[in-house]
């Protein structure tokens, strides 16, 4: 995958940000804006190298600011990255989602495909929920 970052950031662009949480233990991602096709693609690999790289069982995905996720990324999340995901140890996924609109809506249809690989995913409201949630599997590592 790559050489695991000295300050536990793995993406810092305009429109995403990756890095692992030393003190939650877990992948955080801070989705900021619009992602094309391959800048998604390209930035969840990335979050795959984070949890290998740290064998992290939980994962934070802030997505208040997510606009859409066309059908083939949704496809290609499906069938590419979560059997990635689960081969590295990922085991609770937590999206923290805006209260309306298309984005929210966008992260239902993502989570309905996560749960169908075995692994559990929710929905929170704030990110503080989350951590709490995926929280409770990172201690059992």
């Amino acid at each position: 995958m790559g050489i695991k970052p000295s300050n536990d950031v793995y993406v810092d662009e305009p429109y995403l940000s990756i890095r692992w949480d030393s003190l939650h233990k877990h992948v955080l991602s801070e989705w900021k804006g619009f992602a094309n096709s391959a800048e998604l693609r390209a930035g969840l690999l990335k979050g795959i190298q984070a949890i290998t790289d740290n064998r992290a069982a939980a994962y934070v995905s802030d997505a208040r600011k997510l606009r859409v996720i066309v059908h083939e990324d949704q496809k290609w999340i499906q069938e590419k990255w979560m059997p990635l995901a689960l081969q590295a140890g990922l085991r609770r996924l937590a999206f923290v989602t805006a209260g309306t609109g298309l984005g929210r809506l966008t992260i239902q249809d993502v989570v309905v495909l996560v749960d169908h690989h075995g692994l559990e995913s929710r929905t929170f409201s704030s990110i503080e929920a989350a951590r709490q949630w995926v929280s409770e599997v990172a201690a059992t590592r």
